[in-house]
């Protein structure tokens, strides 16, 4: 048998923060509790933005960087939103005081991981997106990927969504 054939990846520029913004609010519409979400860049790349608007559109408010707090709840919308920032996360240990088991698979809310690429938090089956810099530094690219069904599914909603001609 053989194996099945790997989704194409398309990136997506970004050309401003608003644009990071407006990404995350497209995401919102396609969310479902119990999502996992992986956050990877670099530093600036935009993935606190993109939660930003991620965290507006579903009605949770203003987000913020979780960089010191590590973990922030937004549960005024939607769904309620668990933002972890593992940037600051030297030791795998220090994982069990976040308290991710509890929130990650939770069907009340998402929960949205920053540098992600850190330790292996998530599920298998989660939404992976990258964001970049682009070589002209102000834009941003975005690449967004999934490994299993929901992700592989919210994957391809928001690079179609992102894709279409603005209206």
């Amino acid at each position: 048998m053989s194996a099945p054939a790997a989704a194409t990846v398309t990136p997506i520029r970004l050309p401003d923060a608003e644009a990071t913004r407006r990404a995350g609010a497209t995401l919102a519409g396609l969310v479902h509790g119990g999502d996992a979400i992986a956050l990877v860049g670099d530093l600036g790349a935009g993935k606190t933005t993109f939660v930003a608007g991620l965290v507006a559109a579903l009605g949770g408010g203003s987000a913020a960087s979780p960089t010191f707090s590590l973990v922030n709840e937004y549960p005024g919308g939607r769904w309620i939103v668990w933002h972890v920032d593992l940037y600051r996360i030297e030791r795998a240990a220090e994982l069990v005081e976040l308290g991710l088991d509890d929130v990650i698979g939770d069907r009340r809310g998402i929960c949205v991981v920053e540098w992600a690429d850190k330790f292996a938090v998530l599920p298998p089956d989660h939404l992976r997106l990258e964001l970049a810099h682009a070589p002209d530094g102000d834009t941003r690219i975005l690449v967004a990927t999934g490994a299993e069904a929901r992700g592989t599914e919210l994957a391809s909603a928001l690079t179609a969504e992102l894709l279409q001609p603005s209206r």
